[in-house]
C-alpha cells in the first residue's frame, strides 16, 4: 500500500482524524484536563507543519506524529519535565526563533496498520525534514506501551528490563533504541491529571472510598487519591534522543 507523507499545514482537514487516531490509541482519561492537554489544539495552530500524517491512496489517515520545536542544549539535565511543560512553554510563548530540537509528543498508528514500519517512517521523516531547523534532532518523552501491565514497577526499573535475547523488553522503547536513539532520563511527572474522586470513580465504575494508590486501567502508575477528595495521575515517561539527520 502506497502512503503519502503530509502535515496539517498542507492538509488541515486531517485535524479531526488526527485527534480521533490519538484518542483511539490512549485510555480515555489521558484526554482529560492537564496543563498540556488544555493546550493540545494550540500546538496544531502554532506549529501545523510539525504535525506529520501518513495517508493512504484514498486519503485516509494511517499514522500521525505530533511535535513542537524546542530549545535544548543537548544535555539530559536541561530536558523539560515532560509533555506538559513542552506544550505550556511553546503554546503560551510561541515556538523559539532558533529551535535546537523537535520534541515529538505523540506517534500514533491505526491499529489495522501496526507492525508495518509506519512509526519508524514518521520518525525518520521528522528527522530529515527538520534537520536544518532543529539540528539536534528529536527528543521524545516515550510512553512505554507495555508498562500498564506493570503499574507497580518504578519506571527506572521497567526501562532496564531486557528480554532473554538481550533486547529491550518494552516494544515501543525497543523500537527507538534499535533505531539508534539514546535513553537520556526520565520525566517522572510528564503529564499530570488531577480530578475530583467522583470523576475517577465514574470512569472506573466503582467507588474510591479512601486515600491510597488505586489501579487505573491503561495507566502506567496507580492513581493517587488523597484526603482532599482529589485523585492525581502523574504519568512517567522515558526521554530518548534521536540524533539529527543530515539535511
Amino acid at each position: 500500500m502506497a502512503l503519502t507523507l503530509t502535515d496539517l499545514s498542507r492538509d488541515p482537514w486531517l485535524l479531526p482524524e488526527v485527534d480521533a487516531l490519538i484518542g483511539a490509541n490512549m485510555p480515555a482519561f489521558m484526554g482529560w484536563e492537564s496543563p498540556g492537554n488544555w493546550r493540545w489544539h494550540g500546538m496544531y495552530e502554532s506549529c501545523p507543519a510539525h504535525q506529520f500524517c501518513l495517508v493512504d491512496d484514498g486519503g485516509r489517515l494511517v499514522a500521525a506524529a505530533n511535535g513542537l520545536p524546542v530549545r535544548w542544549d543537548g544535555t539530559a539535565s536541561s530536558l523539560p519535565s515532560g509533555s506538559d511543560e513542552v506544550l505550556v512553554e511553546t503554546v503560551d510563548h510561541g515556538p523559539p526563533d532558533h529551535p535546537d530540537a523537535l520534541c515529538m509528543l505523540s506517534v500514533s498508528v491505526d491499529p489495522a496498520h501496526r507492525a508495518a514500519g509506519h512509526a519508524e517512517r514518521l520518525l525518520a521523516e521528522a528527522r530529515t525534514r527538520t534537520a536544518e531547523q532543529c539540528p539536534r534532532g528529536l527528543i521524545i518523552p516515550v510512553r512505554p506501551t507495555r508498562k500498564p501491565r506493570y503499574p507497580l514497577i518504578p519506571i527506572e526499573e521497567y526501562a532496564a528490563w531486557r528480554r532473554p535475547d538481550g533486547r529491550c523488553f518494552d516494544p515501543w522503547l525497543r523500537t527507538h533504541l534499535e533505531l539508534g536513539a539514546r535513553q537520556l532520563g526520565f520525566a517522572k511527572r510528564s503529564l499530570v491529571i488531577r480530578q475530583p474522586v467522583s470523576r475517577w470513580a465514574e470512569f472506573l465504575g466503582h467507588p474510591l472510598p479512601g486515600p491510597g494508590a488505586h489501579p487505573l486501567p491503561g495507566g502506567l502508575v496507580p492513581l493517587r487519591v488523597t484526603a482532599d477528595g482529589y485523585g492525581t495521575y502523574a504519568e512517567p515517561n522515558i526521554w530518548v534522543h534521536h540524533a539529527g539527520a543530515m539535511p
